[in-house]
């Protein structure tokens, strides 16, 4: 399977996971949601890791999966919480954005980007920033726990911690995705533990658990699915075409949740997405 294909599952995985967690976490407290979801991560790392007799775990990979395992207790958290208490349509496509962050790591060590990718960047810039001063226009709907903005911001750091888990995973070596993917899964998974500790967060009950299981074994797929297309094609192009996901939540929010899309917003996530695209064409 081509990284353009392995990109594109990945997309389609995350897009159903998201919309799945952060629909959850408006019935159930987030960081439930995220620790039992990471939980099933942790198990299906060490199948992997089982079934692929990788060799032993380097150091280089272990500071790797760290990183990536904080962006995402971190990062995945706010998302998710965003989702729960804003609409997705905005907040969704707010955490595409985090495709910036390689294009700006690979500046500072150089690169030289295209004037399409100029382009590009400042589109996708222009077209969040309309999102967000669009997002303040209105309140959000009664009993979501929250205001506009502060879903805005969450799914900013939602794109902060894309942006990292792409950089991480562009780094790991050969034949240590599965660690990667397993020191990821189980460093996430002990911050938010630690916090459901502190906090005295009640578990899910049965019902509650399976939904969460579930979500958990299709972020699992994801996360591996965005590994193993960075690693196999150019992180410009993978990583963005992986970050497309909210096309996905933004629809399923629209077909199931009944959210709806008004032109400026329209016009904002259009901009934004055409300027993504400028930055895999360039």
């Amino acid at each position: 399977m081509s990284a353009i294909l392995l990109s594109l599952a990945a997309a389609l995985t995350w897009g159903v996971v998201d919309f799945g967690a952060g629909l959850k976490a408006r019935d159930v407290p987030v960081f439930t949601v995220m620790g039992g979801m990471l939980l099933m991560g942790a198990l299906g790392g060490v199948a992997v890791l089982l079934v692929t007799q990788s060799p032993s775990l380097e150091g280089e990979t272990a500071r790797l999966g760290l990183a990536a395992g904080i962006a995402t207790a971190v990062g995945l958290t706010a998302f998710y919480r965003g989702l729960a208490i804003g609409p997705m349509s905005i907040v969704a496509p707010i955490s595409a954005a985090g495709v910036i962050v390689p294009v700006v790591v690979g500046l500072a060590r150089g690169d030289e980007p295209s004037e399409a990718q100029v382009l590009g960047i400042v589109l996708a810039i222009v077209g969040m920033c309309v999102v967000v001063a669009y997002a303040q226009d209105s309140d959000l709907p009664a009993g979501r726990g929250g205001s506009r903005l502060v879903a805005v911001i969450l799914g900013v750091l939602g794109a902060l911690g894309l942006g990292v888990f792409f950089l991480s995973a562009e780094g790991v070596g050969p034949d240590q995705a599965p660690w990667f993917l397993l020191v990821g899964q189980l460093s996430a998974g002990l911050i938010l533990g630690l916090v459901i500790v502190a906090r005295s967060i009640p578990l899910p009950d049965r019902s509650d658990r399976l939904h969460i299981a579930g979500l958990g074994a299709l972020s699992f797929a994801a996360w591996a699915l965005s590994t193993a297309a960075v690693r196999s094609g150019e992180l410009s192009i993978t990583a963005t075409i992986s970050s497309l996901y909210p096309i996905v939540t933004v629809l399923l929010a629209v077909r199931i949740t009944g959210e709806t899309l008004r032109n400026l917003q329209l016009a904002a996530l259009v901009a934004a997405f055409a300027g993504v695209a400028l930055i895999v064409a360039g």
